[in-house]
């Protein structure tokens, strides 16, 4: 008892109870949240990847609808890009 009261002054042990209980319950709270924000930036790095695939997707396409626009027109998609710039 007497390392309490040096270390804690003039407190008594019901008092460093409640602290020792109101520490203990802030670092749930905290790990709690940080097991959310694990799961957040999980979700967000699979739709981040998932839109990365539609890009990569999306990309491809307009590439082939180029190629068939210039197949039509007689031309290459190097010509026809040239003659934009």
């Amino acid at each position: 008892m007497d390392f309490l009261s040096e270390l804690f002054g003039s407190s008594d042990v019901t008092q460093v109870g409640m602290l020792v209980g109101a520490v203990g319950a802030l670092a749930t709270v905290i790990a709690v949240l940080y097991r959310q924000v694990l799961r957040q930036f999980e979700s967000v790095n699979d739709r981040l990847d998932e839109a990365q695939k539609a890009l990569s997707d999306c990309l491809d396409d307009r590439l082939e609808l180029w190629k068939t626009l210039a197949e039509q027109a007689g031309r290459s998609v190097e010509d026809l890009r040239q003659r934009n710039e």
